[in-house]
Protein backbone atom coordinates (compact mmCIF):
# COMPACT_ATOMS: atom_id res chain seq x y z
CA UNK A 1 0.00 0.00 0.00
CA UNK A 2 2.86 2.37 0.88
CA UNK A 3 4.50 1.72 -2.51
CA UNK A 4 1.19 2.41 -4.24
CA UNK A 5 0.88 5.77 -2.51
CA UNK A 6 4.42 6.64 -3.57
CA UNK A 7 3.55 5.78 -7.16
CA UNK A 8 0.48 8.07 -7.12
CA UNK A 9 2.51 10.96 -5.71
CA UNK A 10 5.24 10.42 -8.30
CA UNK A 11 2.72 10.50 -11.12
CA UNK A 12 1.23 13.76 -9.86
CA UNK A 13 4.67 15.36 -9.66
CA UNK A 14 5.48 14.31 -13.22
CA UNK A 15 2.25 15.87 -14.48
CA UNK A 16 2.78 19.09 -12.54
CA UNK A 17 6.39 19.68 -13.53
CA UNK A 18 6.35 18.38 -17.05
CA UNK A 19 3.10 18.58 -18.98
CA UNK A 20 -0.61 18.79 -18.39
CA UNK A 21 -1.92 16.37 -21.00
CA UNK A 22 -5.63 16.59 -20.42
CA UNK A 23 -7.17 14.21 -22.90
CA UNK A 24 -4.64 12.27 -24.90
CA UNK A 25 -1.46 13.22 -26.70
CA UNK A 26 -0.64 16.40 -28.59
CA UNK A 27 -1.69 14.78 -31.83
CA UNK A 28 -5.28 14.98 -30.57
CA UNK A 29 -7.76 12.26 -29.87
CA UNK A 30 -10.87 14.32 -30.55
CA UNK A 31 -10.80 14.15 -34.32
CA UNK A 32 -9.12 16.02 -37.15
CA UNK A 33 -8.43 19.66 -36.29
CA UNK A 34 -10.18 22.09 -38.60
CA UNK A 35 -8.59 25.26 -37.24
CA UNK A 36 -5.49 26.06 -35.22
CA UNK A 37 -4.34 29.50 -34.06
CA UNK A 38 -1.13 30.10 -32.16
CA UNK A 39 0.99 32.88 -30.74
CA UNK A 40 4.41 33.38 -29.18
CA UNK A 41 4.88 34.32 -25.55
CA UNK A 42 6.76 37.50 -24.67
CA UNK A 43 7.14 39.27 -21.32
CA UNK A 44 4.42 41.85 -20.59
CA UNK A 45 5.63 45.44 -20.33
CA UNK A 46 5.54 45.51 -16.53
CA UNK A 47 6.64 41.94 -15.87
CA UNK A 48 8.36 41.36 -12.53
CA UNK A 49 12.14 41.22 -12.43
CA UNK A 50 13.53 37.91 -13.61
CA UNK A 51 11.03 37.33 -16.44
CA UNK A 52 12.73 39.21 -19.29
CA UNK A 53 13.67 35.94 -21.00
CA UNK A 54 10.22 34.31 -21.06
CA UNK A 55 9.38 32.67 -24.39
CA UNK A 56 7.30 29.83 -25.77
CA UNK A 57 3.94 29.48 -27.49
CA UNK A 58 0.21 29.06 -26.92
CA UNK A 59 -2.13 27.16 -29.24
CA UNK A 60 -5.91 27.07 -29.61
CA UNK A 61 -7.32 24.11 -31.54
CA UNK A 62 -10.92 23.86 -32.75
CA UNK A 63 -11.53 20.25 -33.85
CA UNK A 64 -14.02 19.55 -36.62
CA UNK A 65 -16.25 17.61 -34.24
CA UNK A 66 -16.53 20.57 -31.87
CA UNK A 67 -14.93 21.73 -28.66
CA UNK A 68 -11.73 23.65 -27.97
CA UNK A 69 -8.27 22.70 -26.72
CA UNK A 70 -5.86 25.30 -25.36
CA UNK A 71 -2.23 24.39 -24.72
CA UNK A 72 0.95 26.23 -23.84
CA UNK A 73 4.66 25.65 -23.55
CA UNK A 74 6.72 28.27 -21.74
CA UNK A 75 10.34 28.63 -20.68
CA UNK A 76 12.30 31.32 -18.91
CA UNK A 77 10.14 30.99 -15.77
CA UNK A 78 11.26 30.64 -12.19
CA UNK A 79 12.15 27.01 -11.37
CA UNK A 80 9.62 24.85 -9.53
CA UNK A 81 7.09 27.68 -9.29
CA UNK A 82 3.31 27.55 -9.60
CA UNK A 83 1.65 29.52 -12.42
CA UNK A 84 -1.81 30.20 -13.77
CA UNK A 85 -2.75 31.03 -17.34
CA UNK A 86 -6.09 32.26 -18.66
CA UNK A 87 -7.63 32.65 -22.08
CA UNK A 88 -8.36 36.36 -22.62
CA UNK A 89 -10.44 38.21 -25.23
CA UNK A 90 -8.02 41.02 -26.06
CA UNK A 91 -4.54 41.48 -27.44
CA UNK A 92 -1.22 41.73 -25.63
CA UNK A 93 -0.68 45.42 -26.47
CA UNK A 94 -3.58 46.61 -24.34
CA UNK A 95 -2.89 48.67 -21.22
CA UNK A 96 -4.08 45.63 -19.26
CA UNK A 97 -2.48 42.86 -21.37
CA UNK A 98 -5.13 40.47 -22.69
CA UNK A 99 -8.07 42.50 -21.42
CA UNK A 100 -10.96 40.55 -19.85
CA UNK A 101 -10.96 36.79 -19.40
CA UNK A 102 -12.82 34.90 -22.11
CA UNK A 103 -16.16 33.62 -20.79
CA UNK A 104 -18.62 31.31 -22.53
CA UNK A 105 -21.39 33.16 -20.69
CA UNK A 106 -20.39 36.77 -20.25
CA UNK A 107 -20.93 38.02 -16.74
CA UNK A 108 -21.13 34.45 -15.45
CA UNK A 109 -18.81 32.49 -13.19
CA UNK A 110 -15.14 33.43 -13.13
CA UNK A 111 -14.18 29.76 -12.81
CA UNK A 112 -14.11 26.84 -15.26
CA UNK A 113 -16.06 25.58 -17.08
CA UNK A 114 -17.25 29.15 -17.88
CA UNK A 115 -13.64 30.27 -18.27
CA UNK A 116 -10.55 28.49 -19.58
CA UNK A 117 -7.77 28.25 -16.99
CA UNK A 118 -4.48 26.39 -17.30
CA UNK A 119 -2.55 25.60 -14.12
CA UNK A 120 0.96 24.22 -13.99
CA UNK A 121 4.23 24.19 -12.09
CA UNK A 122 7.52 24.85 -13.85
CA UNK A 123 10.25 22.25 -13.71
CA UNK A 124 13.77 22.56 -12.34
CA UNK A 125 14.96 24.66 -15.31
CA UNK A 126 11.94 26.96 -15.48
CA UNK A 127 9.96 25.25 -18.22
CA UNK A 128 6.25 24.48 -18.02
CA UNK A 129 3.50 22.98 -20.15
CA UNK A 130 -0.26 22.75 -19.82
CA UNK A 131 -3.19 21.54 -21.90
CA UNK A 132 -6.92 21.88 -21.24
CA UNK A 133 -9.89 20.75 -23.34
CA UNK A 134 -13.58 21.59 -23.26
CA UNK A 135 -16.49 20.26 -25.31
CA UNK A 136 -17.60 23.86 -25.96
CA UNK A 137 -16.21 25.86 -28.87
CA UNK A 138 -14.58 29.23 -28.34
CA UNK A 139 -16.02 31.39 -31.17
CA UNK A 140 -13.55 32.36 -33.87
CA UNK A 141 -12.07 35.77 -33.13
CA UNK A 142 -12.71 35.62 -29.39
CA UNK A 143 -9.51 33.81 -28.35
CA UNK A 144 -7.56 37.04 -28.03
CA UNK A 145 -4.56 35.85 -26.07
CA UNK A 146 -3.23 33.60 -23.32
CA UNK A 147 -1.72 35.37 -20.31
CA UNK A 148 0.51 33.69 -17.72
CA UNK A 149 0.39 34.87 -14.09
CA UNK A 150 2.38 33.92 -11.04
CA UNK A 151 0.28 31.95 -8.55
CA UNK A 152 0.03 32.25 -4.79
CA UNK A 153 -1.67 28.99 -3.92
CA UNK A 154 0.31 26.55 -1.79
CA UNK A 155 -2.03 23.73 -2.76
CA UNK A 156 -1.57 24.48 -6.44
CA UNK A 157 0.66 21.46 -7.09
CA UNK A 158 -2.18 19.22 -5.96
CA UNK A 159 -4.71 20.91 -8.25
CA UNK A 160 -2.92 20.89 -11.59
CA UNK A 161 -3.22 17.14 -12.08
CA UNK A 162 -7.00 17.41 -11.73
CA UNK A 163 -7.68 19.91 -14.51
CA UNK A 164 -9.21 18.32 -17.60
CA UNK A 165 -12.03 18.79 -20.08
CA UNK A 166 -12.29 22.46 -19.17
CA UNK A 167 -13.13 21.77 -15.52
CA UNK A 168 -11.17 22.88 -12.46
CA UNK A 169 -11.67 20.25 -9.77
CA UNK A 170 -9.45 21.98 -7.25
CA UNK A 171 -10.29 24.63 -4.71
CA UNK A 172 -10.04 28.37 -5.09
CA UNK A 173 -6.85 30.07 -6.22
CA UNK A 174 -5.23 33.44 -6.12
CA UNK A 175 -2.98 34.96 -8.75
CA UNK A 176 -0.64 37.90 -8.56
CA UNK A 177 1.38 39.46 -11.34
CA UNK A 178 1.17 38.91 -15.09
CA UNK A 179 4.49 37.78 -16.53
CA UNK A 180 3.91 36.91 -20.20
CA UNK A 181 1.33 37.13 -22.99
CA UNK A 182 0.86 35.25 -26.27
CA UNK A 183 -1.42 36.97 -28.77
CA UNK A 184 -3.72 34.69 -30.77
CA UNK A 185 -6.67 36.50 -32.32
CA UNK A 186 -6.20 39.66 -30.28
CA UNK A 187 -5.88 41.99 -33.26
CA UNK A 188 -9.48 41.30 -34.21
CA UNK A 189 -10.95 40.87 -30.73
CA UNK A 190 -13.28 43.66 -29.69
CA UNK A 191 -13.30 45.31 -33.11
CA UNK A 192 -16.42 45.71 -35.23
CA UNK A 193 -16.97 43.08 -37.87
CA UNK A 194 -16.82 44.16 -41.48
CA UNK A 195 -19.92 43.71 -43.60
CA UNK A 196 -18.01 43.16 -46.78
CA UNK A 197 -15.95 40.10 -47.46
CA UNK A 198 -13.85 40.49 -50.57
CA UNK A 199 -10.17 40.95 -49.81
CA UNK A 200 -10.51 42.42 -46.29
CA UNK A 201 -8.69 40.97 -43.33
CA UNK A 202 -11.86 40.93 -41.26
CA UNK A 203 -14.29 38.08 -41.80
CA UNK A 204 -17.94 39.05 -41.16
CA UNK A 205 -19.63 37.07 -38.42
CA UNK A 206 -23.37 36.54 -38.14
CA UNK A 207 -24.46 35.96 -34.56
CA UNK A 208 -27.61 33.89 -34.04
CA UNK A 209 -29.45 34.03 -30.73
CA UNK A 210 -32.78 32.38 -29.96
CA UNK A 211 -33.24 31.44 -33.60
CA UNK A 212 -32.78 34.99 -34.98
CA UNK A 213 -29.81 36.90 -36.43
CA UNK A 214 -28.61 39.54 -33.96
CA UNK A 215 -29.11 42.96 -35.56
CA UNK A 216 -31.27 41.55 -38.35
CA UNK A 217 -30.44 40.02 -41.73
CA UNK A 218 -26.92 40.97 -42.80
CA UNK A 219 -26.13 41.97 -46.37
CA UNK A 220 -22.76 40.68 -47.56
CA UNK A 221 -21.41 41.87 -50.92
CA UNK A 222 -18.78 40.17 -53.03
CA UNK A 223 -17.52 40.37 -56.59
CA UNK A 224 -17.61 37.44 -58.99
CA UNK A 225 -14.41 35.44 -58.77
CA UNK A 226 -13.66 36.41 -55.18
CA UNK A 227 -13.79 34.10 -52.19
CA UNK A 228 -17.02 34.26 -50.21
CA UNK A 229 -16.08 34.10 -46.53
CA UNK A 230 -18.27 34.58 -43.50
CA UNK A 231 -18.86 32.98 -40.12
CA UNK A 232 -21.94 32.03 -38.19
CA UNK A 233 -22.04 31.67 -34.40
CA UNK A 234 -25.10 30.31 -32.66
CA UNK A 235 -26.31 29.66 -29.13
CA UNK A 236 -28.18 26.59 -30.40
CA UNK A 237 -27.26 23.80 -32.81
CA UNK A 238 -28.46 24.70 -36.32
CA UNK A 239 -28.00 23.80 -39.96
CA UNK A 240 -26.93 26.82 -42.02
CA UNK A 241 -27.87 26.56 -45.70
CA UNK A 242 -26.63 28.86 -48.47
CA UNK A 243 -29.25 28.68 -51.22
CA UNK A 244 -28.23 28.83 -54.87
CA UNK A 245 -24.81 27.45 -54.04
CA UNK A 246 -26.53 24.63 -52.13
CA UNK A 247 -23.91 24.55 -49.37
CA UNK A 248 -24.95 23.51 -45.86
CA UNK A 249 -23.01 23.24 -42.61
CA UNK A 250 -23.96 22.40 -39.03
CA UNK A 251 -23.02 24.82 -36.27
CA UNK A 252 -22.90 23.32 -32.76
CA UNK A 253 -24.59 24.99 -29.79
CA UNK A 254 -22.32 27.75 -28.55
CA UNK A 255 -20.02 27.27 -31.54
CA UNK A 256 -18.92 28.99 -34.73
CA UNK A 257 -18.50 27.73 -38.28
CA UNK A 258 -16.94 29.38 -41.32
CA UNK A 259 -18.03 29.33 -44.96
CA UNK A 260 -15.32 29.77 -47.58
CA UNK A 261 -16.12 29.15 -51.25
CA UNK A 262 -15.59 30.89 -54.62
CA UNK A 263 -18.17 33.39 -55.88
CA UNK A 264 -18.96 31.57 -59.10
CA UNK A 265 -22.67 32.50 -59.38
CA UNK A 266 -23.77 36.12 -59.74
CA UNK A 267 -26.98 37.34 -58.17
CA UNK A 268 -28.61 37.48 -54.74
CA UNK A 269 -28.74 34.41 -52.52
CA UNK A 270 -30.06 33.69 -49.05
CA UNK A 271 -28.33 32.06 -46.11
CA UNK A 272 -30.81 30.68 -43.60
CA UNK A 273 -31.37 28.52 -40.57
CA UNK A 274 -32.60 25.51 -42.48
CA UNK A 275 -34.66 23.90 -39.73
CA UNK A 276 -36.45 27.13 -38.77
CA UNK A 277 -36.62 28.65 -42.24
CA UNK A 278 -35.19 31.93 -40.87
CA UNK A 279 -33.02 34.05 -43.16
CA UNK A 280 -29.83 35.32 -41.54
CA UNK A 281 -27.92 36.82 -44.48
CA UNK A 282 -28.29 38.03 -48.04
CA UNK A 283 -25.29 37.37 -50.28
CA UNK A 284 -24.98 39.79 -53.21
CA UNK A 285 -22.55 38.61 -55.87
CA UNK A 286 -21.78 41.48 -58.22
CA UNK A 287 -20.32 41.11 -61.77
Amino acid sequence: MKDARKLVVALLVVVAAGALAACGSGSGTTGETSEIVSGDFAPVSDAPAGYSGVSGDAVVERPENGGTTVSLSVDGLEPKTAYLAHLHTGGCDQADPGGPHFQFKQGGSEEPPNEIHLQFTSDAVGEGKARVSTDREVPVGEAGSVVVHTADDESHHEMVALVHEGEDHGGGHAHSEKVACAELEGAAAGEGEANSGGGGEEVPTIEVRNGEPVGGVQTLEFSAGEEIRFRVSSDEAEEIHVHGYDIAKDVPAGGTIEFDFPAELEGIYEAELEGLGVQIAELRINP
